[in-house]
Parts: structure tokens; sequence; C-alpha cells
């Protein structure tokens, strides 16, 4: 068997990658203020000084643990529909409800950071830019997911899907925040996705 030969670059991948992750765990665990550099920095394996060898400041490390969660979720959704491709002209609401349900349910985590950081957003102006210029990217994300799911079930979306995929980013996560907290009102959940696409599912 041929033994990888790690690279300079390779090598700080994998360092991010182990650092980004340990942070998810912290900052999801222990807020953001209560978490601490080196915890994270000891809990990934290596010392404080491979955090600032690889982001700017705590900030950039928290917004880095953002774009992982969020990569990871839209990741799961295009496994799941090429795995479940909808018929043209019928996108079954319910499936895709639990869907949603199912893969963010897998990573409470991910929840936890996104208050986490709303929260520290609305206390602090300067990140505050940060934090939108980074949602703002995650948005343009799920515009291209939005915009592939219509063109393989072959219909058309009564709004833009930049504007759609903004609408459900704010909506859905209210409805999520919910289920997370109590799992009696995840059928709200399906509830919203029907009502969503009746309204902005372009008729033939």
């Amino acid at each position: 068997m041929a033994v990888e030969r790690w690279t300079p670059e390779r090598r700080r991948e994998l360092t991010r990658t182990a650092l980004v992750e340990a942070a998810v765990q912290v900052f999801a665990r222990r807020g953001f203020y209560g978490a601490s550099l080196d915890e994270i920095a000891d809990t990934a394996g290596f010392t404080r000084g491979a955090i600032y060898k690889n982001f700017e400041d705590k900030e950039g490390l928290f917004l880095a643990t953002l774009d992982h969660q969020n990569q990871r979720s839209l990741a799961a959704f295009s496994e799941w529909f090429d795995e479940n491709p909808p018929e043209p002209r019928e996108l079954d609401h319910l499936p895709l409800a639990n869907a949603f349900r199912q893969i963010l349910a897998r990573d409470p985590d991910w929840f936890a950071l996104e208050l986490e950081g709303r929260l520290y957003a609305l206390r602090n102006p300067e990140f505050r830019e940060r934090y939108v210029a980074n949602a703002r990217e995650m948005t343009k994300a799920v515009a291209g997911f939005i915009r592939d799911l219509a063109r393989s079930a072959s219909f058309e979306w009564k709004v833009p899907p930049a504007r759609l995929a903004h609408i459900f980013e704010m909506s859905a996560e209210g409805f999520l925040a919910w289920a997370f907290l109590d799992p009696d009102e995840g059928e709200l959940f399906k509830t919203f996705v029907d009502l969503l696409l009746q309204a902005v599912v372009a008729d033939d």
C-alpha cells in the first residue's frame, strides 16, 4: 500500500480541518465567549500557536466553523437528492421536509453555532459585517441548490432563487429551532414546506 506523502500544504490543510472540527465542538458546548483557544487547540491535539498560524483571530476561527457546518449540510442535501431524484413536476413536499429535518437533526451543533453567531453579531458591529458577508455566501450556495432542484424536476419558481433562498433560510431556522427544543412541534415544519412550495412553484 502506497503511503501518502504529506506536503506542507497538505499538512496545513489537515491541521486547519482538525482545528475547525474541534472548534465546532467547543463553541457549540461553551458558546463564543466561554470557548477558549487553548481548549480548542488541546481538543484538536495542537498548541494555541497552530490556531494563529491558520486563522486571523478567534472570530475568524468561529466563521470557519460556520462555513464548515454549512458545507456539510449542503453536501448532505445534495447527496439526498442524488439518491432521491424528484419526478418531473412532482416535488413531493413531505419527503422533502423529512429530508431537511433528518439531515439537520444529525448535526445539532449546527444550530447552536448559528444562534451563537447571531447573538455575537448583534452585540458586536465590527463582527456583524463579517458575519453578514459570510451568511450571504451561504445564501448564494443555497440559491444554487434551489436553482438546480428546479432544473432537475422540470419546473420553475415564481420568485428568483436568490430571494427564495433567503426566505427559506430565515423561515426554516425558526421552525427548526422549535423542532430541536420540542420534537413534538416538528410536524409544523412539514406544514411550512407544504405551504411554501404551493406558493412558489409556478403552475404549468
